[in-house]
């Protein structure tokens, strides 16, 4: 397990966020690097794969606020990743055009964090899973956040995604040769 320990945060100084990569036993031979790229928000790990082609996994518990977001997509994009094969996912807190509508004010992105968003994803090639043809849909479901409010109160997103970058897209996903 490689973890990214929790940061306190808010006026309670109460320990939140936090993530944490789980990797089979087996696994852990094919750990070429790994670390902390922003205390408690992420962390990445790179391995060698099957096919002795490296690939990097980050894991982001992004802040709920467009701003902090803003920030960590920045911090992000400033790192070298040994591979261009990269997954990037977890819980990103926010929404884009293409996501439901039906969402939380402070889920969408102000012009800041919209250029430091596309600036991270052009600098590594990457593009939602959930929206390219070459991967299969495991269910009809639209969203992942969903305040468990009716009404006018309501609010759905799909804040927790993943991400690939263009070399793992023309594999279908598949990682073996």
């Amino acid at each position: 397990m490689l973890w990214n320990e929790g940061i306190p945060l808010g006026r309670s100084q109460k320990t939140m966020a936090g993530t944490a990569i789980l990797l089979d036993r087996a696994t852990t031979p094919l750990i070429k690097e790994h670390g902390i790229l922003v205390e408690g928000r992420v962390q990445f790990v790179t391995l060698l794969s099957p096919d002795n082609e490296l690939l990097t996994i980050i894991n982001v518990y992004a802040p709920q606020t467009s701003t902090g977001r803003a920030l960590l997509w920045n911090s992000i994009t400033q790192a070298d990743f040994a591979s261009d094969r990269i997954i990037l996912g977890g819980d990103l807190n926010h929404t884009e055009n293409t996501d439901l509508t039906n969402t939380l004010g402070s889920r969408r992105m102000n012009r800041r964090e919209a250029a430091a968003w596309h600036r991270m994803t052009l600098r590594y090639g990457l593009a939602d899973a959930w929206l390219l043809d070459s991967f299969h849909k495991q269910t009809e479901k639209e969203y992942t956040f969903d305040n468990g409010k009716s009404g006018r109160s309501s609010a759905i997103s799909r804040i927790d995604k993943f991400l690939i970058s263009q070399a793992i897209e023309e594999r279908g996903g598949r990682i073996e040769a």
